[in-house]
């Protein structure tokens, strides 16, 4: 859904014109707050997001009229600041408790399920980088939720090393998530959690 004069409206938004700016973010914000909200679920940091959004969006108003599709601009500054926010709780304990408090992602929200997908993806990735015998640990103690005994008896060898490889395993996700992604790894796990189908605990 768009404004039926919405290029009028952008046009007057990159001549600087706040009353016309203000009807975008009327009109936008509510949609936007939904957006971030479904991955902050915090009240307060979601309408600060909000806020950043939109002072974003006014900084940079002299390239509006240059945009093919506002709407997926707008979401676009609207992902990366909310993706920001979970890079700041990697180190800002308020913000990570903030963001851990009350979190619950439906399956049945598209968006919801787009971001658990992105970060599955990413964890078959770093999965994939793993020696085979590791891979084939993770495989069968978080992926089909066999006991380390278990594991041990498919695979011929000790429940001890099973642990290791599980341990070393762990270590090299918890620091390709820190690093390459840059949020931190209990929102990752929550996050990756939400779709049933790999299992991360810390060891």
């Amino acid at each position: 859904m768009t404004f039926a004069n919405e290029n009028m409206l952008l046009n007057q938004v990159a001549i600087g014109d706040e009353k016309a700016f203000n009807k975008l973010h009327d009109f936008y914000r509510p949609s936007i707050y939904r957006f971030i909200y479904k991955f902050i679920k915090s009240a307060e940091l979601s309408n600060d997001i909000c806020q950043e959004v939109f002072m974003k969006l006014w900084e940079e108003r002299s390239v509006i009229q240059e945009i093919n599709s506002f709407k997926s601009y707008l979401f676009t500054i609207t992902k990366n600041h909310t993706f920001n926010c979970l890079k700041r709780a990697a180190v800002e304990d308020r913000i990570k408790g903030e963001v851990l408090k009350s979190y619950s992602v439906s399956k049945n929200d598209t968006e919801d399920v787009l971001l658990v997908k992105e970060y599955q993806q990413f964890l078959q990735a770093v999965l994939d980088t793993l020696p085979p015998q590791s891979r084939a640990v993770f495989k069968l103690c978080r992926q089909q939720e066999k006991s380390y005994e278990e594991a041990a008896q498919i695979l011929g060898v000790s429940s001890s090393a099973i642990k290791k490889h599980m341990v070393r395993s762990m270590k090299v996700i918890k620091f390709a998530v820190e690093k390459d992604m840059g949020i931190a790894f209990s929102i990752f796990i929550e996050l990756v959690a939400q779709s049933g189908n790999m299992l991360l605990e810390v060891i």
